[in-house]
């Protein structure tokens, strides 16, 4: 697996302080953190395994503010009651994605692809158990330049007091510059066996299922998978040969 030099994950670490820092810690918020680990496939040709992950988690929902992972967010607007809440959120969350041209022969004289911080605004909301959540998101750093409109549904359920399931389905719409930084080959970049290519829009559906087992009211494992089938200019580009990908990541977790 290839380390990530952590400079590429400092943006999305400040704004993670800087929410904590500006947002109040009332007693009804909800902390916890997990280490872990994740496996799951790279679509690019020569590269078995997806070398953009990371060994833990972070888990924060204040009135004001959140944390999932990867994404932060502070509420702008939100609503509820006993039957669940509605919230309009302004986020910012890492895209784990791209490649080093030294992680396989194919991708010998490519430039590398850099992780990317993306930020937007979403909408979600959650009516007992069903959940679902609306995003739209743009570059931040300048790397893939595009944006992503995304939305996402899932409904959770106890299968026994300690064992709860969420199954749910996604779909993503991501834009032409986006998947052409990150799929495409330059003329530069095209050699016999690799022709130039540039990917057009396309859209992404997704089927998770996130488990989660209680030991204690503190302490849980939470195991997170995600399969996708790429866009179809995607699965096209010389540089794939995958038309389905799956992720997995699995984490002890501890409630504070």
């Amino acid at each position: 697996m290839r380390i990530t030099s952590p400079r590429k994950l400092f943006p999305l670490f400040f704004f993670m302080l800087m929410v904590l820092f500006l947002t109040p810690v009332t007693a009804k918020a909800n902390w916890s953190a997990g280490v872990g680990a994740a496996q799951g496939q790279s679509p690019y040709r020569g590269v078995s395994s997806n070398p953009n992950s990371i060994p833990g988690f972070v888990s924060y929902r204040g009135r004001f503010a959140y944390i999932r992972g990867l994404e932060a967010g502070i509420n702008a607007w939100g609503t509820g009651g006993s039957w669940g809440g509605i919230q309009a959120s302004v986020l910012v969350k890492g895209r784990l994605a791209g490649y080093s041209s030294s992680d396989s022969s194919y991708l010998n004289g490519m430039e590398s692809r850099d992780w990317s911080l993306d930020g937007g605004l979403g909408f979600s909301g959650r009516v007992k158990g069903h959940q679902f959540a609306i995003k739209g998101v743009h570059d931040l750093l300048n790397k893939h330049q595009g944006y992503e409109f995304s939305s996402s549904y899932s409904y959770g359920f106890k299968v026994t007091e300690k064992l709860r399931l969420s199954p749910g389905v996604a779909l993503s719409w991501q834009s032409s510059e986006l998947l052409d930084y990150y799929f495409g080959v330059t003329e530069s970049e095209a050699r016999s066996d690799r022709p130039a290519y540039q990917v057009d829009s396309g859209w992404e559906p997704s089927i998770t299922l996130n488990t989660l087992y209680s030991f204690s009211q503190k302490t849980s494992v939470m195991i997170a998978a995600k399969t996708s089938r790429l866009p179809d200019s995607v699965i096209d580009s010389p540089l794939v040969n995958r038309e389905w990908v799956t992720g997995v990541f699995a984490a002890l977790m501890y409630r504070f």
